[in-house]
């Protein structure tokens, strides 16, 4: 094997790691041929020599072990898990990633097993306190000897294989705790949880302040740097550092689309990853068959619209529909997923006429309800929180977020794993690790607030949410439903569904907790700089630094090409567009006079509104009123004391009324909200030829969005701008403009 140059004389790189390709095999499937390949390489530490033999474990590039196992399974190994049992065999870590219900805890499972053959000690983390409760669940039903510390909870500390959350690791790290002596296997669950901004640290601290001697498993969903994440775990520990591969799904899924306020299912991913173009543009022509005149009626209540996600009525009949068509069909139990707690209460709520439980399910689901709530105190038993979740789940629904109390959350996710729940509403946190598969899954929007703006939900986010769907050994094929409120470019829909999933990128900060921790360690040994140098973070940037200094050296060699002449014809250009945004403001100041602007400003007409430096857009005049309040901007009365109230598009959250926040404009791939918004005269900056219908009731949602889809559809057949009204015809002919002081 060749050696890798050392970056920059700090470090030296892994040696390059092979690739082996396991042979196809027919899938259990009898309906579907799938070749089950999977991928492995190896990082090794420069001057490694293996003395493993190779007639047990094989070799590096391709370990096959031959030996006795320390577990047997009912079921045969597929491919990916036979080579990292190999790799555990040989001692030596291992990275399994794999697409969510594939299989990868039968690798855990393993280690442990290891770790109990050979009388050692084994950690299991997990991201989540409801993954550690489950895991505790699974593995003491397995090995008995299983302890749980979850910072709630503490059961057999001195167990030999402890499941904890990585806190709690992290911590035992912090304090030097004896029980780490004894321990020979760490395995982290949900890896790629340390691309989280708030938690990911705690990922990447506990792996460098692990002792070089303990071996790690690292269970992940698919990522696309695996190599380069075992590269730093080599570099790292010094020791060889496996990774698995496979992109292998147990069971297919098929990928609905579901227009909000249509009235069918698109099919748009087969169970062949196919991307149907044909039903997608079927999907795109219902958004067009239903114009916005044809909302505007569902606004005055003679026709279904379609509507924001969740919130409103048609968004809830949407997954009343949607539900009620899953039960018909027997494809549940059902994963609803949101990105809010309030929008998966609201629907669940939504769901009062359905009921899905036989009255044997019914007394089961109560009976294990009472003795649940047995351990709280006979007051906290009376809250509303406890008895209105009884009638939910007796009727086989639930409610799973964050916001819940630990005794609902550990009930409901035993209830789902009995099958007592038939359709569970839950946001994406349920989907991390816990091992609770559904026939299907339903997304109620495709977009989430990520703590800066509303975004389209990512490739490994679906993946990871999507895998739900479908029961290995159950289901044929699982199915997967997407919500969507608005037209969807194909390229965005297949990136999110057939996208290859994101780079794990590291989010390593060096917290106020963490300096604190490394001054009052008894070893004083570990530095912040030495955590800073080990981190992935430093780890990713010296390993781009070769890529990033090509990229500049290139830039200079262009920048010193660039000819120079031309500047006094750019300086006198840039001189023209400042003349002519003053003369614009002039005119604009003038028109704006309340004896020549609002004879057109009618209901409907569309106007520009412009606040300083903040661009509106377009808007739709509502109303004018002659009134004293300030309204949008804290200009004087220049506009006479004249307010036009305008439909303008608003950040989510924004309102008009001053319990909410001030409204503001969306973000460039934030989706808004329409709302009216009180606008002085002086902020309007061009007025339109163009004027629209509006609805008489502008309360419903729907009503507000269906002129924003007007606005759009006007953008879009008008991509030069929309026509204005010319200064001439407000009867500016006398005016003259001088651009001096």
């Amino acid at each position: 094997m060749e050696e890798e140059p050392a970056a920059l004389g700090k470090r030296k790189s892994p040696e390059k790691p092979h690739v082996t390709e396991t042979p196809s095999q027919e899938s259990a499937s009898k309906r579907r041929s799938l070749a089950r390949t999977c991928v492995h390489e190896v990082a090794v530490p420069s001057g490694y020599t293996s003395i493993k033999d190779e007639s047990i474990h094989g070799t590096l590039s391709n370990p096959v072990y031959n030996g006795d196992m320390a577990k047997t399974y009912k079921f045969e190994l597929d491919p990916f898990q036979r080579v990292s049992v190999a790799c555990l065999e040989r001692n030596e870590s291992v990275l399994v990633s794999a697409h969510t219900s594939a299989g990868k805890t039968a690798v855990a499972e393993y280690a442990i097993a290891m770790a109990f053959r050979d009388k050692q000690r084994v950690i299991y983390t997990s991201p989540l306190k409801a993954l550690s409760n489950q895991k505790y669940r699974e593995l003491h039903h397995e090995f008995q000897d299983v302890g749980l510390m979850t910072g709630d909870v503490t059961l057999s500390p001195n167990a030999s294989c402890l499941v904890m959350t990585t806190e709690i690791l992290r911590g035992m790290l912090y304090r030097g705790s004896e029980v780490l002596k004894e321990v020979a296997w760490v395995i982290f669950d949900e890896i790629h949880y340390m691309k989280d901004r708030e938690r990911g640290v705690v990922w990447e601290e506990s792996i460098i302040f692990l002792p070089p001697a303990i071996k790690m498993v690292f269970l992940s969903a698919t990522m696309s740097n695996a190599t380069e994440f075992v590269e730093w775990i080599c570099h790292l520990h010094k020791q060889p550092c496996h990774v698995v591969y496979t992109d292998f799904r147990p069971t297919p899924l098929q990928h609905y689309v579901f227009p909000m306020g249509g009235s069918g299912l698109y099919l748009v991913v087969d169970e062949n990853e196919q991307l149907r173009e044909d039903n997608f543009m079927k999907l795109q022509d219902s958004f067009i068959k239903q114009r916005p005149g044809d909302l505007n009626k569902s606004a005055n209540g003679k026709s279904s619209g379609r509507s924001a996600k969740g919130g409103s009525a048609s968004g809830g009949s949407d997954i009343y529909k949607i539900v009620k068509m899953i039960m018909e069909r027997k494809f549940h139990p059902v994963i609803v997923f949101s990105f809010s707690r309030r929008e998966c209460e609201y629907h669940a709520m939504s769901m009062s006429k359905l009921d899905f439980n036989t009255q044997e399910e019914k007394d089961d689901v109560e009976q294990v309800f009472r003795n649940a709530v047995l351990c709280l105190n006979e007051e906290d038993r009376c809250l509303p929180a406890i008895e209105l979740m009884l009638p939910l789940l007796m009727r086989g629904i639930a409610v799973h977020h964050s916001g819940l109390l630990p005794v609902i959350k550990e009930l409901v996710e035993l209830l789902f794993q009995e099958g007592l729940i038939k359709a569970l509403f839950a946001t994406e946190t349920f989907a991390m690790g816990l091992n609770m598969p559904a026939k299907t899954v339903v997304f109620t929007s495709v977009k989430k607030w990520d703590g800066d703006s509303h975004r389209y939900i990512g490739s490994g986010e679906y993946i990871q949410m999507s895998g739900r769907a479908g029961r290995r050994g159950k289901d044929e094929r699982g199915i997967c439903i997407i919500m969507i409120d608005e037209q969807m470019e194909m390229n965005t829909l297949k990136d999110m569904v057939l996208g290859k999933p994101a780079p794990l990128v590291s989010t390593f900060r060096l917290s106020y907790y963490s300096i604190l921790n490394l001054m009052s360690r008894a070893e004083g040994q570990i530095t912040a700089e030495h955590v800073i140098r080990n981190s992935f973070h430093q780890f990713q940037y010296e390993k781009a630094l070769p890529d990033i200094g090509k990229k500049v050296s290139k830039l200079e060699q262009e920048a010193a090409l660039l000819d120079a002449s031309g500047e006094a014809e750019v300086a006198e250009y840039h001189k023209l567009k400042l003349e002519i945004a003053q003369l614009e403001k002039k005119l604009m100041s003038e028109i704006t006079r309340p004896e020549r602007i609002l004879y057109y400003l009618d209901p409907g007409r569309l106007i520009k509104v412009r606040e300083g430096s903040t661009d509106w857009g377009w808007g739709v005049v509502v109303n004018v009123v002659k009134r004293p309040s300030a309204g949008l901007g804290a200009l004087p009365a220049r506009g006479g004391g004249y307010i036009v109230d305008t439909l303008l598009h608003c950040s989510p959250g924004s309102s008009e009324n001053g319990a909410r926040p001030k409204p503001c404009p969306p973000c460039p791939a934030e989706k808004g909200e329409m709302h009216v918004v009180p606008v002085q005269l002086p902020l309007v900056s061009a007025l339109s030829k163009i004027r629209i219908f509006i609805p008489p009731d502008l309360r419903p949602p729907e009503a507000r969005q269906s002129i924003l889809l007007a606005v759009q559809e006007l953008g879009t057949r008008f991509p030069q701008g929309l026509p204005k009204l010319n200064p001439v015809t407000i009867a500016c002919t006398t005016l003259t403009f001088s651009t001096s002081a």
